[in-house]
């Protein structure tokens, strides 16, 4: 087995699932994978078929399909957010795909059901990017959804819809050194300013009660536990298979998510990254005083189950549900954790 079927089969191995729960039917993936064939070619195959939805879009706008034409944007997205996904090998076709996807995302953002409103938070001299969607019935609670190391925004249409149809807005922003936010450096471990200049962008803006939830995806889950507390009007906070220590098991990533940590975390070497990393923990932090759900899979191979259990103590008690089959970010169950996330967000969120 040569190098490149290799890592193909480690990135397919560990996000397959996440793949197919974000919009991607197996059968469209499995024929990209096939396509492929090793790694080196995988940016370059799903490239490809993002444009293909991006023409099919363009199609379907030019013949006052709205609603076909946003579903195609959002496909074209997906593709090419996946093109770039885990991919550092040539960061100059990850930057061409990840463009690409900013700008399939934007297209689809007016033609959604509910529709998305692109947002610009102030912050740090510039500002991050955001797309606001709201449920039929307003003025609602704000459900702010901040993604992982490599994730991004463009990703969460099918999770959005979850919250949506409880009656929740959602909130799906790039942090620093996320997606749009890369203009910002790489991941940083203090996020209370972050959160905080969230707070104040949703302030008084139209179709909003004034409630707030907040959840993270992976590594996100982190970043939203470590800066909650500064956000004042926050009412209930979840991490979607976090950490509590990066540090406590650096050693122990396998090699292709070591790759994502170069990347995201910045260094000039190995020995610089590990340092960075272990800024990454919750030890000096104030936890935030609202309810806190923490979920994580029993069988994720990349942040160790007995890490986050170190979650339930520093958070006061935190509601901790572990799926003993669960993977990273628990995506082979989603159709058990999504539901009741978005559940439990409304009836903290409503005082239920």
């Amino acid at each position: 087995m040569d190098g490149g079927t290799s890592r193909l089969q480690q990135v397919v191995g560990h996000w397959l699932p996440r793949i197919q729960v974000a919009g991607i039917t197996a059968t469209d993936a499995q024929r990209l994978i096939a396509a492929a064939g090793e790694w080196p070619n995988w940016c370059s195959a799903w490239s490809k078929e993002g444009e293909r939805h991006l023409a099919m879009a363009e199609a379907a706008l030019a013949a006052k399909r709205g609603i076909t034409a946003g579903e195609a944007y959002v496909r074209a997205a997906l593709f090419f957010h996946f093109a770039q996904f885990m991919f550092f090998d040539d960061l100059a076709a990850k930057d061409r795909a990840a463009a690409r996807k900013v700008e399939a995302y934007r297209k689809a953002a007016p033609h959604l059901v509910p529709s998305a409103e692109t947002v610009a938070v102030p912050h740090g001299g510039g500002a991050l990017h955001a797309y606001l969607r709201r449920p039929a019935e307003t003025p609602a609670p704000v459900v702010v959804i901040v993604p992982g190391s490599d994730s991004t925004k463009e990703e969460f249409a099918a999770l959005e819809d979850h919250f949506l149809r409880r009656g929740l807005a959602t909130f799906s922003v790039d942090g620093p050194g996320q997606g749009e936010g890369r203009s910002f450096g790489p991941l940083r471990p203090d996020w209370a300013p972050v959160l905080a200049a969230i707070e104040s962008a949703l302030a008084g803006r139209r179709g909003l009660d004034g409630r707030i939830g907040v959840m993270g995806m992976a590594f996100g889950g982190h970043l939203v536990l470590q800066g909650a507390y500064a956000m004042k009007r926050l009412g209930a906070a979840v991490c979607m298979n976090g950490f509590y220590d990066l540090g406590a098991f650096w050693a122990e990533l396998p090699e292709v998510y070591r790759a994502n940590m170069r990347y995201a975390l910045g260094g000039a070497d190995a020995a610089e990254t590990g340092e960075r990393a272990r800024r990454f923990s919750l030890a000096n932090t104030q936890p935030p005083a609202c309810p806190v759900l923490a979920l994580h899979g029993g069988l994720d191979k990349i942040f160790p189950l007995r890490d986050a259990e170190r979650l339930k103590a520093w958070a006061r008690g935190a509601d901790f549900v572990v799926f003993p089959e669960g993977n990273h970010v628990c995506n082979n169950v989603a159709y058990i954790y999504r539901p009741l996330i978005a559940d439990w967000l409304a009836e903290k969120l409503r005082g239920k």
